[in-house]
């Protein structure tokens, strides 16, 4: 049996590039036909967060620590970022845009300041956005506080 070996791309409708290597035509045949369809971009707005959670790892009573995520679009329209809801009052964020483009990104900074008492903390921001898939998105953000505060 004389096997032949060439690479073939084809196009999807969404206009992905997939690229298959096979081994005959049957081969090709049953290949594209066993994998999974490449998933258009989604219809509507599509957020992401990068890094999902953070971990502060130690921190003094009383110290004021602050991480940026970056909040992505990865849909098809406008992101619109309609609020920004802590689990605390020493928890808060800033965005700098409200609408986030399709395809683009946007700073999303959360400060924490660590209470008075030693002990792990675990806090939370959510996001509430137009995405019809996931119209809340919690990022997660965590500390261990140590020590004792210092004394006024």
């Amino acid at each position: 049996m004389r096997v032949s070996r060439r690479l073939l791309v084809t196009a999807t409708i969404a206009g992905v590039v997939s690229v298959l290597v096979s081994v005959g035509f049957h081969a090709a045949t049953r290949l594209a036909a066993a994998a999974p369809a490449a998933s258009a971009s989604p219809a509507g707005a599509r957020i992401v967060v990068e890094p999902a959670s953070f971990d502060f790892g130690s921190l003094r009573p009383e110290k004021v620590v602050e991480k940026e995520f970056v909040l992505r679009n990865h849909g098809r329209s406008d992101l619109v970022v309609e609020s920004l809801v802590s689990s605390c009052g020493c928890t808060a964020a800033l965005t700098d845009a409200k609408v986030v483009k399709p395809g683009h990104s946007t700073p999303l900074r959360i400060t924490l300041t660590a209470p008075d008492e030693p002990g792990k903390l675990e806090k939370s921001v959510l996001v509430k956005s137009n995405d019809p898939v996931q119209p809340t998105l919690e990022v997660k953000i965590s500390a261990v506080v140590v020590g004792k505060p210092k004394e006024r």
